[in-house]
């Protein structure tokens, strides 16, 4: 096995000590390059009042997205960013769809400034509003902890943190391995595929190591659905089908999704120095 390609992703939200606003941001820096989608956003709307795309590699460019000030950064927001982001096109979208995703889970330590009465009034919210969406909401009748107990104590600053990566390798049958691992201030899970070159999946294994609640771990099962399965021209809805959609785990789906892409980007780009 050697060691092709590389992709990580950083996800953070902090709260400034000033001015109360939030600082999103998603970091990517893999072997084809270095970017950013950088969001400031008003707590209690989610509202956006500032967004840029930044981009390091092979020179620094930096541009503000005007047309997204005023945007709620939450959920339905993605039809807006499609819009706005299309002369910048599909990667940095997705970008500054995860830091959406970021600021959504962040949410969690900002209830009271979104209009709700206490931890556990969100958390019930949630319950309604996510309801069948995952293994975890699609069976909140098994669980042991609600949402706002696992979470624990209201943040200060950090808010909310994500790292993701993917190690992509080759055999000497030019077939591959990918390492996906997932991190995050709720999570930590990982996902180990072996497929060949036309990416039909051969092996796949998958790990929870910190999960809301052990109910959450019933998803791990799916990935052994994947063998036999031709990845290549999948979208991610067809790839969350092979891995129980709603009683699965939204997190592998994205992992999932994501070895298939950066292997097809590998093969594309060769070493990413292209």
């Amino acid at each position: 096995m050697k060691n092709i390609f590389h992709r990580n992703w950083f996800t953070m939200v902090h709260r400034s000590r000033s001015d109360g606003l939030l600082d999103a941001q998603t970091v990517y820096r893999g072997t084809d390059g270095e970017c950013a989608a950088l969001l400031l956003v008003e707590p209690g709307t989610l509202k956006i009042v500032s967004a840029t795309w930044e981009n390091y590699t092979p020179e620094v460019t930096s541009v503000e997205v005007k047309g997204l000030a005023g945007v709620e950064a939450y959920f339905k927001c993605g039809p807006v960013l499609k819009e706005t982001l299309a002369d910048l096109g599909a990667f940095p979208r997705s970008l500054f769809a995860e830091t959406v995703r970021g600021i959504i889970q962040a949410e969690t330590f900002l209830w009271s400034q979104r209009g709700f009465a206490s931890p556990s009034e969100y958390s019930q919210y949630w319950e309604q509003f996510y309801i069948g969406s995952c293994r975890y909401y699609s069976h909140l009748e098994r669980i042991s902890k609600t949402w706002d107990e696992y979470c624990g104590p209201d943040r200060i600053t950090s808010l909310f943190n994500r790292f993701k990566s993917q190690s992509v390798y080759i055999d000497e049958n030019k077939g591959f391995r990918v390492v996906g691992m997932l991190s995050d201030s709720f999570h930590e899970l990982s996902v180990d595929l072996a497929l060949d070159p036309n990416l039909l999946v051969t092996k796949a294994n998958g790990v929870m190591l910190r999960v809301p609640d052990n109910v959450c771990c019933e998803a791990v099962a799916y990935i052994s659905e994947l063998p036999g399965n031709l990845l290549d021209g999948l979208g991610k809805k067809q790839i969350a089908g092979l891995l129980g959609a709603g009683e699965g785990c939204v997190h592998i789906i994205d992992l999932v999704y994501d070895a298939m892409e950066s292997v097809k980007i590998y093969q594309l780009k060769g070493d990413g120095k292209n």
